[in-house]
């Protein structure tokens, strides 16, 4: 979760009032870039920062300009250029080849944190949000995009967009959606290296056995939350209507129809099925369900490999593949965005 925005939030939130701190926003890239526009990162005074703007390059460097904005308390754009063109020092440490452009904004009480605040609440409440940024007026306040701005400005729910509201400001409206959720269903030792994984990639992990001797918590420390009920207890009110992904992988064919069953109406956009093709009938004609799109069985890519780990790897990267190219996150321009070299906003 370190480098997804719930998170960085999570690390400023309960610092917000403790230390003085520096939103850095990617506004504007042009060619091949690490991160794309609206990638944010927080740095506060001493010099620590949560997030990423770039693999790595752009991170250390900007602790100059971070100082000038809470020195003047006063916004900041920096531009790198790492195009074959550019005699910047930068263009070889970068190494992407583009160009990219980086607001920096001072966040603090007296400003209302620029309602970052707010979108912590959001993210926690899981509610996929816009927040917007102005670009050309640094007066105006970052916000939570309302549903009348989306009506009024034709706004897509999953894209990045630049546009002009009613009083002319030009805004960058960031499409974020809360940490993934993923529900794990069986807590033998196959799905230790699963939870692993899914735990590096900043996911909310909820893991589901109801056998002794299954799902330890010695085992599955990074699980966000275990739960040793049979998923015919399951109350779709508690969380079944707040995850993104599912995994089924008992090892036993009533547990697994129990699970698919209770996962038909749930939230979850994947579901992944342990075992080959036959036995995915199997569980699903004792589940008296028909099959679905949503349902992955045999789950993963064939990547190769039958380890616990190979498996693992597989099956959460089709997850991964599924939920991004339903999320699109992509980033709308109907505006041209001046890029600016270190000049106050």
């Amino acid at each position: 979760m370190a480098n997804h925005l719930q998170g960085i939030l999570a690390q400023w939130y309960t610092q917000r009032d403790l230390l003085r701190w520096v939103l850095g926003t990617v506004i504007q890239i042009e060619g091949s870039n690490y991160r794309k526009t609206g990638a944010m990162i927080l740095v506060n005074e001493l010099g620590q920062y949560f997030g990423l703007i770039s693999g790595g390059c752009l991170e250390k460097s900007l602790l100059v300009d971070v100082k000038k904005v809470l020195t003047f308390n006063q916004p900041l754009r920096v531009f790198y250029d790492s195009s074959e063109n550019s005699d910047s020092p930068w263009a070889m440490a970068l190494g992407c080849g583009g160009k990219v452009t980086i607001l920096l904004q001072p966040i603090a009480a007296e400003n209302h944190y620029h309602h970052l605040d707010q979108l912590y609440l959001a993210l926690q409440n899981r509610t996929p949000i816009h927040y917007s940024i102005s670009l050309n007026n640094s007066a105006v306040q970052n916000r939570l995009i309302t549903a009348d701005d989306f009506s009024q400005h034709n706004l897509a729910t999953h894209q990045t967009h630049y546009f002009n509201d009613q009083f002319g400001n030009n805004l960058l409206a960031i499409a974020v959606q809360p940490q993934t959720h993923l529900v794990i269903f069986g807590g033998g030792v196959d799905a230790i290296p699963l939870v692993q994984m899914a735990s590096v990639l900043g996911w909310q992990i909820t893991l589901i056995d109801s056998r002794a001797g299954y799902a330890k918590s010695a085992d599955f420390p990074t699980a966000t939350t275990i739960i040793r009920d049979s998923a015919d207890a399951l109350s779709p009110a508690n969380f079944l209507n707040t995850i993104d992904a599912a995994i089924v992988m008992t090892h036993n064919i009533e547990m697994d129809a129990l699970a698919v069953r209770a996962l038909q109406n749930s939230t979850a956009r994947y579901i992944g099925l342990l075992g080959p093709q036959h036995r995915k009938l199997k569980v699903l004609n004792r589940a008296g369900i028909g099959d679905c799109n949503k349902i992955y069985g045999p789950m993963g890519l064939p990547l190769g490999g039958d380890l616990p780990e190979s498996i693992a790897l597989a099956t959460l990267a089709q997850c991964h593949q599924i939920l991004e190219s339903n999320n699109c996150l992509t980033t709308k321009s109907s505006l041209p965005v001046v890029s600016l070299t270190r000049e106050f906003a």
